[in-house]
């Protein structure tokens, strides 16, 4: 595979994370333009630090 190949598979993977991540974060009331950087260059960590923010936040505001 080249570097094209590689290029073509990891952008689409990228910007559905990206776009998960910002939607998750959106939910929780956290800003766009961060959540959709951190999403985009850390793929699919930041989907999972998005949930646990959340949920961080959740259970701050429910005690």
């Amino acid at each position: 595979m080249g570097i094209i190949d590689n290029l073509l598979f990891a952008l689409p993977v990228c910007l559905i994370s990206a776009l998960i991540t910002v939607y998750i974060a959106h939910m929780y009331g956290r800003r766009f333009w961060p959540w959709l950087l951190f999403g985009f260059f850390v793929p699919l960590l930041s989907t999972f630090v998005a949930i646990a923010l959340g949920i961080r936040d959740a259970r701050r505001n429910g005690e």
